[in-house]
């Protein structure tokens, strides 16, 4: 396995409110495309993918266009100084069992539906702990346009650290809301 540190940087959209890191091998198992809809929309059954380690939710509840880095085979932090200073949140841990491949983008392209190679990152097969940290990439004034939008160079919308878990038995984030409200 290659430890060399990884990331990579994705575009994804969303009009369900929710973007998410998923893997297809569950998503094959458990349903029909054409029930997509109706299994994206039911909570009871997302947080079973969310609890099988299939899906990693990425949210804050809004339709939009976000900036997703996702980052693996670091040692140490797992976010850059200029990243701790601008995060509003992090999750607490999700499980996400990789099967060599995954995929990021909006909650309504995740499952195993053709299509959806843009967004295909191999990670070695494995069980990993994933941290999903809101960025406030705005507090940054030389990284917001006069349109108010990210300049080249501005830090992400989310930074995803994804750690290979040694420890089994350890209790993980089961909740399709990534963040707890205060």
């Amino acid at each position: 396995m290659d430890s060399t540190p990884q990331q990579v940087s994705r575009t994804v959209r969303t009009d369900a409110g929710l973007c998410a890191i998923w893997q297809t091998e569950y998503f094959t198992e458990t349903g029909d495309p054409d029930d997509w809809d109706d299994w994206a929309s039911d909570d009871e059954l997302l947080v079973q993918a969310i609890s099988a380690g299939a899906l990693v939710p990425i949210g804050v509840g809004a339709d939009g266009v976000f900036e997703v880095l996702i980052r693996w085979n670091f040692s140490g932090p797992g976010l850059t100084e200029r990243e701790r200073r601008c995060v509003l949140v992090s999750s607490e841990p999700y499980l996400l069992a990789s099967p060599g491949v995954i995929y990021v983008g909006g909650l309504e392209e995740s499952g195993d539906l053709p299509g959806r190679d843009a967004n295909r990152i191999e990670l070695p097969r494995g069980l990993y702990s994933v941290v999903v940290n809101l960025i406030d990439w705005k507090a940054e004034p030389e990284s917001v346009g006069k349109d108010g939008r990210p300049l080249e160079g501005a830090l992400p919308d989310f930074v995803v650290e994804i750690r290979a878990e040694e420890e089994t038995g350890k209790a993980y984030r089961a909740k399709s809301a990534t963040f707890d409200r205060p």
